[in-house]
């Protein structure tokens, strides 16, 4: 960034203005959805759209995509390049290159009556009056479509060309021009004076109500009617684009130099070897999420606040590569980089000239304060410096130049001594001299990771394969294996009550309790998104910050501590990585300290693209963000609907779809959503990042649909968009259809009686021959509908009546010679989910496959039976249930690798089984309860598994 020292000050600008270098950028061109890079004008619609009026027509971004309107019968433009979009009480208005005129509102276009040339901008007056500045046709006024005035150079006006058009406090209307500036009031034309023959491209009215006034040799305002130039020093730069933000600080889009912001800062530059995409900025737009949006030629820039500020190169490091950053007692922030050592004062960084005799920066990876203040350097090759006043006042190395010049830890104790961990093992320097502690313990002569000193004077060191404790002279290792198959220990973190110890290691993190020497694990499996923890960082606001190279985790020290008790399954997090300012998501192991709390309560840490720094007050402000969440579309059987209010949908609507989106453009692809259809489902369902919530097989009936939207560290927004619709009916799902039915069938029956006792009179003796013939009709019928009640229609199973006889004749005759009975109850897991996803039918598809494979596995001996909706049952006489489980077991496996595709491609389906034998005089009943009981337990236990009585009572 280049800043341009000028210092000035105002009432309105706040202390919350930070550099324009802190501010994250992102960038969208065509090949992100705009229809074309220039970008004309930008505006934002009292719903949350953002709109881009381009060459190829009109974008509306939603933070997730843009839809766009072009010329046709939507819209009624008569070409796709628009040049303006100006915002009034009821929604958008567009104009274009060949005098087009639409106006958004209510999701409808209606176009107006076009201009004869092209329109560079509109105002909407006091009155509701429409003000056109055109290019080459000078200024038209409107009254609905009628043109009610006119101003050219004929009317005072120095030319034909307006370029942009503004409305003060007074009602004047200021005209900006290709040569010059005036002001329109009663139908008079005034010259500025002043601008004469300048040209004038933007014109704003800021917040104290004053004009600032965008021309071709800087930046004038004008006080009522007298304009003069401000901030001289910009006088040579054409400015074309203005913008005040919520802070007063005032924007600049200039036509060759970049943007420019004037601030309680100064003025700042951003140009196109900032990261501008180019030099000429012609369209400048704050939104309501106060994110800063700029329009070029090139394409599409936003400047949004981030709760990380990072630091590099240009801003004053050594290198890029920071690996250890260390807080100072006098205030000062150290860090070192495999460039080199670098000193933060008075909030600026200052790279420090180390060169060694080699002739090279050192590349540090360990910092350390020591009991004088004096500052300790551990370096990658070249040993252990001592640094005082920003010189090396010594250092030591091996004569070799060996692996004992990588000092990757250093800790000082109140005596003066220091700890050094190096590649080689631990040494120990006191009194001017280097001792090794490999001789004391052979654990200590390994790669040391990590060193700390602890509340009660511990010494703990990170090893490979574990840590270790040093206490008064003795060695304690500390075995971290058995959890998880922990073994790397990056860094520590002691609490001050002394209690506790936190370790970063390589599965997670790991708390140790000094009460009772226990070590309690938190890893992926109790939450957390990450295994390798480098840091371990108190933020003093409950708070701990734990770096990795997926970025920064934010977790509860209390919930840590309920989850290491085992009060509490799982640990709730928050993740930071570029997305929210960060430097880069990759930040350092093995070097210390990789992160650190300043005494400011800022959270620095290093990483691999320069130094982050957090402040955890700060970033509050960025979790109470609201914004606005639309109902986009609504399709009925794939046919958009017309959003309304108490929309009723036809009967056989069996397809509904709605899509919607939360107008939060701040980190749009951290949205999360949650739906809920009232008179359908009976809680909450959360939906992620999906824009879309389908419903098919919807009953007729009243519902009203609900979305709600909130960034993934937010509580659920109480903004919410709703609908209610209506599904009608077929006249066969009305309950007076079927009453109808049924008094025209008793009707029909009454008659076909009356009927049948005139044929008897007449035919006694046909009647007696079919009577007999009947008779022995029914009895036959009355065998299959007998056979019939024993079996189920939809799987050629005995169902529940037919396991029931079967069950108490197995009883009987087990009675009779003492034999075993298993019995094994069957259900299909998430049955429900198949139901509601892929329709009942499937479900009844997937439940005569779960009936053929049972038939497939099973001996020709055992019994199946469906037992009713999802379940079955299986009787296995003269069966052991040791005997029983591979049965069972065969079975699982069999429905679980059944070949489904003919249902989806990704179709899986699974079974629990709960498996109990009889006993001496057990009855039917307690058989089955202990079967089922035992299959609630497998689905207790997570499905998809065999679990026995036996089992279960263990």
């Amino acid at each position: 960034m280049l800043l341009l020292g000028l210092c000035f000050t105002s009432c309105l600008l706040q202390a919350q203005t930070i550099p324009l270098s802190h501010y994250q950028q992102n960038y969208w061109t065509t090949l992100d959805g705009l229809p074309n890079n220039t970008i004309h004008a930008i505006n934002q619609t009292a719903e949350g759209y953002l709109w881009f009026a381009t060459w190829e027509g009109v974008a509306r971004y939603n933070g997730d995509q843009f839809r766009v309107f072009s010329r046709g019968e939507e819209t009624g433009l008569a070409d796709a390049a628009v040049r303006s979009l100006t915002i009034d009480g009821a929604g958008l208005w567009a104009t274009g290159v060949k005098g087009d005129i639409s106006h958004y509102s209510d999701n409808q276009w209606t176009p107006q009556a076009n201009a004869s040339a092209m329109i560079n901008d509109v105002v909407v007056d006091n009155a509701g009056l429409l003000w056109l500045a055109t290019e080459g046709e000078g200024i038209y006024v409107r009254q609905g479509e009628q043109t009610i005035a006119h101003f050219d150079i004929a009317s005072g006006l120095p030319s034909n060309d307006v370029y942009q058009l503004a409305q003060d406090a007074a009602g004047r209307i200021w005209a900006g021009t290709s040569l010059g500036l005036v002001w329109i009031s009663d139908n008079k034309v005034q010259l500025v004076p002043e601008l004469s023959g300048m040209q004038v491209s933007a014109l704003l009215l800021n917040q104290q109500e004053q004009l600032l006034i965008g021309t071709a040799s800087g930046l004038y305002q004008a006080e009522q009617t007298a304009v003069s130039q401000i901030y001289p020093e910009l006088t040579n730069n054409a400015i074309i684009s203005l913008l005040e933000d919520d802070q007063a600080n005032l924007w600049l889009g200039t036509r060759e130099h970049g943007l420019l912001r004037v601030s309680e800062l100064g003025i700042e530059q951003l140009t196109a070897a900032d990261g501008l995409q180019e030099q000429r900025v012609i369209s400048l737009f704050q939104d309501s999420e106060r994110s800063i949006w700029i329009g070029t030629h090139a394409g599409l820039m936003r400047l949004r606040n981030v709760p990380f500020v990072s630091f590099s190169e240009q801003d004053g490091l050594a290198s890029n590569y920071v690996r250890t950053v260390l807080a100072h007692s006098d205030g000062s922030l150290w860090v070192g980089s495999s460039g080199g050592l670098s000193q933060r004062n008075d909030e600026q960084f200052n790279p420090l000239a180390l060169t060694m005799p080699d002739g090279l920066p050192p590349s540090i990876v360990s910092l350390a304060e020591g009991v004088n203040k004096e500052l300790w350097v551990g370096t990658f090759s070249h040993g252990l410096l001592r640094v005082e006043q920003g010189q090396v006042t010594r250092s030591y190395t091996t004569s070799e130049g060996g692996v004992e010049n990588e000092v990757r830890a250093i800790v000082a104790e109140p005596d003066g001594s220091l700890w050094v961990g190096t590649a080689a093992g631990l040494l120990r320097l006191s009194n001017d001299l280097l001792a090794s502690y490999a001789d004391i313990d052979p654990l200590l002569s390994n790669f040391i990771l990590s060193l700390h000193r602890a509340v009660n004077g511990d010494i703990w060191v990170g090893l490979r394969h574990g840590a270790a404790i040093i206490r008064e002279g003795q060695v304690i290792p500390i075995d971290i294996s058995r959890h998880d198959g922990a073994a790397y220990v990056f860094g520590f973190y002691s609490e001050p009550n002394g209690d506790y110890v936190w370790l970063a290691t390589d599965v997670g993190l790991v708390r140790y309790r000094y009460g009772d020497q226990s070590l309690s694990l938190m890893g992926k499996e109790q939450g957390l998104p990450i295994d390798k923890i480098f840091e371990v960082i108190n933020d003093n606001n409950g708070n701990l910050w734990l770096s990795s190279n997926l970025g920064m985790t934010r977790i509860s020290l209390a919930a840590a501590h309920k989850v290491a008790d085992g009060l509490q399954e799982r640990l709730e997090f928050e993740q930071f990585n570029e997305r929210d300012g960060m430097a880069s998501s990759q930040t350092h192991g093995s070097s210390n300290p990789g992160a650190m709390l300043g005494a400011d309560g800022q959270v620095w840490v290093a990483t691999a693209r320069g130094l982050t720094s957090m402040d955890p007050a700060r970033l509050a402000k960025f979790t109470h963000a609201n914004f606005p969440v639309i109902l986009e579309e609504l399709k009925v059987s794939g046919v958009t609907q017309a959003l309304q209010s108490d929309l009723v949908l036809p009967a056989g609507s069996n397809r509904v779809q709605f899509n919607y989106a939360g107008l939060g453009f701040v980190m749009a692809e951290r949205i999360q959503y949650r739906t809920l259809l009232e008179g359908f489902d009976e809680d909450w369902v959360l939906r992620g990042t999906q824009h879309s919530a389908e419903y098919t097989n919807l009953a007729p009936g009243d519902y009203v649909f609900r979305v709600a939207a909130a960034y993934s560290y937010q509580d659920w927004d109480e903004q919410e968009a709703r609908i209610a619709f209506t599904i009608l009916p077929f006249i066969w799902q009305l309950s007076f259809f079927w009453v109808i039915i049924a008094i025209l069938v008793i009707m029909s029956l009454w008659l076909l009686m009356r009927l049948r006792l005139q044929l008897l009179t007449f035919h006694a003796q046909e009647l007696t021959r079919q009577v007999s013939d009947k008779t022995q009709e029914l009895q036959l019928q009355a065998q299959a509908f007998e056979r019939q009640a024993r079996v189920d229609v939809l799987t050629g199973l005995p169902n529940r009546r037919g396991f029931d006889e079967g069950l108490a004749a197995a009883f009987a005759r087990a009675r009779r010679s003492a034999l075993p009975i298993t019995l094994v109850v069957i259900d299909i897991d998430h049955f429900k989910l198949v139901n509601d996803t892929w329709s009942h039918g499937v479900g009844d598809q997937v439940i005569k496959i779960v009936a053929d494979i049972i038939r497939q596995e099973i001996r020709e001996v055992d019994m199946p039976a469906r037992w009713g909706g999802e379940e079955f049952t299986l009787l296995l006489e003269n069966t052991k249930i040791n005997e029983a489980v591979p049965i069972c077991e065969r079975l699982r496996l069999a429905v679980m690798n059944y070949d489904y595709s003919d249902i989806d491609a990704n179709f899986k389906l699974t079974i629990s089984l709960g498996v109990a034998q009889s006993s001496l005089n057990m009855e039917e009943h307690n058989l089955l309860a202990n079967a089922d009981l035992a299959l609630y337990q497998a689905k207790r236990q997570g499905r998809n598994r065999v679990m026995t009585f036996t089992d279960i009572n263990k």
